[in-house]
């Protein structure tokens, strides 16, 4: 079992725990690959998904976890991206995202995160400027282990603070609500900018369903004919 396949298992556990989920079922005939898509819901996840893919050949392998929160609660983002290229894990990337709003425990558990991985930062590259200051863009190296146990801890205490508001009052104005739907829209169209994302898929199934999955599944937008 490849490290990322045992922390696909972790965040599928974690997520199925806390909330109810159903599995896409992927038509692909993709052979020698596996691709597992799984969608959570609470009152305060409108829509969370996880994702595994593991190309033929070992070539490329992601973990990719995004939860929405409800546009009636002032939560931010939560995101997280693990890949593997030629059996090396390059890059872990992890954030509460602003859109717009954020949690004064959320920040600083993050804020704490990343300066215990500072060590092993990594170069942005331009189209992440929406992410939060504290986004964790890390090349994990030799200290694997401890960049795992960090990003699990980053999902549990998100998970926790959404628990807590599954059960409470605190619920956002109508003009606040608009203005929620249209940061969770920027988020994913910010996303969608990352092409690379787009080239990898396309090549195990095409560009055309490539392009539909990215904007159904994986960054969908509220209205997407807007």
């Amino acid at each position: 079992m490849t490290q990322l396949l045992n922390l696909y298992i972790k965040l599928k556990e974690k997520l199925s725990f806390n909330y109810p989920s159903f599995d896409l079922n992927q038509n692909h005939n993709l052979k020698d690959c596996d691709w597992y898509n799984h969608i959570f819901t609470s009152p305060s996840i409108r829509y969370g998904h996880l994702e595994y893919f593991k190309g033929s050949n070992d070539k490329i392998e992601v973990v990719h976890c995004v939860l929405f929160p409800s546009y009636y609660k002032p939560l931010p983002i939560f995101g997280f991206d693990a890949i593997s290229l030629g059996g090396r894990i390059t890059g872990i990337f992890c954030d509460y995202t602003h859109a717009p709003f954020s949690h004064t425990d959320l920040i600083d558990t993050i804020h704490n995160a990343k300066e215990s991985l500072l060590h092993l930062q990594r170069e942005l590259p331009e189209w992440t400027e929406f992410f939060s200051e504290n986004f964790i863009a890390i090349d994990p190296k030799d200290s694997y282990d401890k960049a795992e146990a960090v990003c699990l801890n980053l999902l549990e205490k998100y998970i926790s603070i959404c628990n807590e508001h599954d059960f409470n009052d605190i619920l956002l104005t109508g003009e606040q609500v608009r203005d929620h739907i249209k940061e969770q829209d920027h988020y994913s169209i910010c996303q969608r900018n990352n092409t690379k994302t787009q080239k990898a898929l396309a090549k195990y199934i095409g560009e055309a369903e490539a392009k539909c999955f990215i904007e159904d599944i994986l960054f969908p937008l509220y209205n997407k004919n807007a």
